[in-house]
């Protein structure tokens, strides 16, 4: 509405301090607490920086086909650097609204976006779904397993996802938003929010040489159930498909 009031930064930060003090928000992060952690290598730096920012957006192409070699645990570990927790910040007097930052931004450093991963060709890692941890930096083994057929289907019978060598599923907690922004608006967020994540994927996968794109023409009931997610409070939005090239 044109009438809409907007509240400065310095009300908004004093009126979550005070909501802090009796509602701590929600982790911008799933830890995985003590749930077994497959720690994931550390990327390094020179296959990242091969090419220079310009070269990774004028390169950076959706192609659906991927080669059968697999998928090197260093490289999936190099693109989930993408959701990783850099640099945390605390409010010196309120420690429960406390930040921390990744390489791609969102709005009020809430960053509602979980990635789970389902290996389908990855290199010395066992096929199935993985939670990733943001804050170790690893994986968390979960249940579920399906054959190709079942992953076609749920990307929508998209053949070409059959041959992957990750898929990187995006979902969205819905109330990590909420509790800083209660209006509907926020909605938009979530979707700018994995916008700005896959679209950094992207740009990794194309320095690291892999293949990828995105997608979000899903059976959203099947990753739900492959994921083991409440869609009243996890939302399913899209994933990255990402392979070798051929």
């Amino acid at each position: 509405m044109r009438e809409t009031e907007f509240t400065t930064s310095e009300t908004t930060a004093k009126t979550l301090l005070e909501k802090a003090k009796v509602s701590p928000p929600p982790s911008p992060v799933r830890p995985s607490g003590e749930h077994h952690t497959i720690a994931l290598p550390e990327p390094s730096p020179e296959p990242l920086n091969t090419i220079g920012l310009g070269d990774a957006l004028s390169r950076r192409r959706s192609v659906r086909e991927f080669g059968e070699e697999p998928l090197r645990l260093p490289d999936l570990s190099a693109l989930l650097t993408a959701a990783r927790a850099t640099r945390p910040e605390t409010h010196p007097d309120i420690p429960a609204t406390g930040n921390v930052f990744k390489t791609s931004p969102s709005g009020g450093a809430r960053h509602p976006t979980e990635v789970y991963v389902y290996a389908r060709n990855v290199e010395g890692l066992a096929q199935g779904v993985y939670h990733y941890d943001g804050f170790r930096h690893g994986l968390t083994p979960l249940d579920g397993k399906i054959d190709d057929d079942q992953l076609i289907a749920l990307a929508g019978d998209q053949q070409w996802a059959g041959n992957a060598g990750a898929l990187l599923i995006y979902t969205s907690v819905i109330e990590r938003n909420q509790w800083k922004y209660p209006v509907s608006r926020t909605y938009r967020v979530l979707l700018m929010d994995v916008g700005h994540l896959s679209q950094t994927v992207y740009l990794l996968a194309t320095a690291l040489g892999l293949n990828v794109t995105f997608t979000a023409a899903l059976r959203d009931e099947l990753v739900e159930d492959l994921l083991g997610c409440d869609p009243a409070n996890e939302l399913v939005l899209g994933m990255s498909v990402v392979g070798t090239r051929r």
